[in-house]
């Protein structure tokens, strides 16, 4: 269960120091010492700027109390415990646009969805390749392949996809709401411009996923999605570590 992070003094995370609120995003270890579940994301936050944890801190200070008693969150005795990482992390290098967009990229967890894999982890060269089957609330669908591939978003400029980030629509298309743009619409144009940026940087992977076909088996990234069938298996294909 999420805990209350409003500055409640009882219930909540009211008498968390800095210190504790930094160790919890960039290490995945509570205030109490407990390590986080892998839900919390810290395997992302982790690459976070200081100033960038320390404004989110500040930001979460500024939020009304509210008293809300949780029950406590029991460890899960069948999971080994999460790789707190090291105490610091080399801040990262922002001098360009791309780089930027690198930066937003990884903190956003965008692999944790649009990056198919297995039970071991990543698939190697399936990096941003799409074909990840989601669901939420009923609904479901495979993620788009965001690699710079005619099967993914060759044909995008930065004008369309600020668009369809900003309208969760592409063209007369809707985007489906477990892509959460709703969220990344508040981005300014320039973060998304450098996204943008930096999604042309990566490998292109010819990978066919189209939500509006039939799905079928996909011997690329082992799921069923639509146009599946269609995609060859890489020789050699392995998972990535």
């Amino acid at each position: 269960m999420a805990p209350n992070l409003t500055p409640d003094p009882k219930t909540g995370a009211g008498t968390w120091t800095d210190a504790q609120f930094l160790r919890a995003i960039r290490r995945g270890i509570g205030h109490d010492g407990r390590t986080l579940s892998p839900v919390m994301g810290s395997a992302y936050y982790r690459n976070m700027t200081t100033g960038d944890v320390r404004s989110v801190v500040a930001y979460l200070r500024t939020l009304p109390a509210v008293y809300n008693p949780l029950p406590a969150n029991r460890a899960d005795s069948s999971a080994p415990p999460a790789d707190p990482g090291p105490e610091t992390e080399p801040e990262p290098r922002l001098e360009t646009p791309t780089d930027l967009g690198r930066y937003l990229v990884t903190i956003a967890a965008c692999a944790s969805c649009h990056t198919p894999s297995d039970a071991h982890g990543p698939l190697r060269g399936m990096y941003l390749a799409g074909g990840m089957l989601l669901s939420h609330e009923g609904h479901s669908a495979a993620s788009a392949n965001l690699t710079p591939d005619a099967s993914g978003i060759s044909y995008y400029d930065a004008a369309m996809f600020i668009e369809a980030m900003r309208t969760g629509k592409l063209g007369a298309r809707r985007i489906s709401e477990i892509m959460p743009w709703f969220c990344f619409q508040n981005m300014r144009d320039s973060d998304l411009e450098a996204i943008f940026a930096y999604l042309r940087t990566i490998p292109a992977v010819q990978h066919r996923v189209d939500n509006t076909e039939p799905p079928s088996d996909c011997p690329l990234c082992g799921a069923r999605h639509g146009l599946g069938s269609m995609n060859s298996p890489l020789a050699g294909t392995a998972v990535g570590r």
